[in-house]
C-alpha cells in the first residue's frame, strides 16, 4: 500500500526509539540552540508525526533528559578513582562546554534524574570518599564542584558562541583550569577538617 506524502513509510516509523530521538534532539540543539527543539521540528528531522514522539517519549521535558544523556555519555569517561583523575574528568566537562556550548547549557541548567547522570555523580563522590571525606563532606564538595563546573562551564560556552571571542575565551579558559586545580586541591587539603 503506498504511503502519502506527508507520511514516512511503516518501518521508519518502526525505528523510532527513544536513543534515536534523544540523538536528533542533541544534533538539533548543538546546532541552533534550545529555542529551535520543538516536537514538530525533532519530528520532522526523524520523518515521522510529532505525536508519534510521544510514544516513546513523555513529553518534551524527557526529550531534554534525553540531550543530557547524550551530552554526559559524550563527557563521561572511565576515571581513576584519584584526585588526578577527578580533575582530568572535570576538565573534559570543561571541554565539552566549550565544544558544545548550546548543550552544555541544557546540561548545566538541568536537574540531573537519569541513571548516567546520576552514575556520574556518584563517581564523583566516590573519588571524594577514597580522598578520605566523611560521607557528608564528599556530598557538600561534589556539590561545590558541580557548581563550579556549570558556572565555569556556562562563562565558557557564553564566550564560545560570542563572535571574534577566541582570545578572550582562552584567557577565561585558562583561568578557570586554574581555579579548578585551586579547588579540588583545597577539597583534598580539607578533609581533616571535614566541614
Amino acid at each position: 500500500m503506498p504511503t502519502s506524502a506527508n507520511q514516512p513509510p511503516r518501518n521508519e516509523r518502526r525505528r523510532l526509539s527513544p536513543e534515536r530521538i534523544g540523538t536528533a534532539a542533541f544534533a538539533l540543539v548543538d546546532s541552533e540552540g534550545l529555542a529551535a527543539l520543538s516536537a514538530r521540528r525533532l519530528a520532522a528531522t526523524l520523518g515521522c508525526e510529532a505525536m508519534s514522539l510521544y510514544h516513546h517519549v513523555d513529553g518534551m521535558e524527557a526529550v531534554l533528559d534525553l540531550v543530557v544523556d547524550e551530552a554526559l555519555a559524550q563527557i563521561q569517561t572511565p576515571f581513576s578513582i584519584s584526585r588526578e583523575g577527578l580533575l582530568e574528568q572535570s576538565r573534559g566537562y570543561l571541554a565539552f562546554a566549550e565544544g558544545h556550548p548550546h548543550i552544555f547549557s541544557v546540561v548545566a541548567m538541568r536537574r540531573w534524574r537519569t541513571p548516567r547522570a546520576l552514575a556520574l555523580a556518584e563517581a564523583v563522590i566516590e573519588v571524594m570518599l577514597a580522598m578520605g571525606l566523611s560521607q557528608h563532606a564528599a556530598l557538600r564538595r561534589a556539590r561545590i564542584l558541580g557548581a563550579y563546573l556549570n558556572g565555569a562551564g556556562l562563562a565558557l560556552a557564553a564566550w564560545n558562541l560570542a563572535p571574534g571571542s577566541a582570545v578572550q575565551a582562552a584567557a577565561v579558559r585558562k583561568d578557570l583550569d586554574a581555579g579548578l586545580e585551586e579547588l579540588i586541591a583545597a577539597i583534598d587539603e580539607t578533609r581533616d577538617g571535614q566541614a
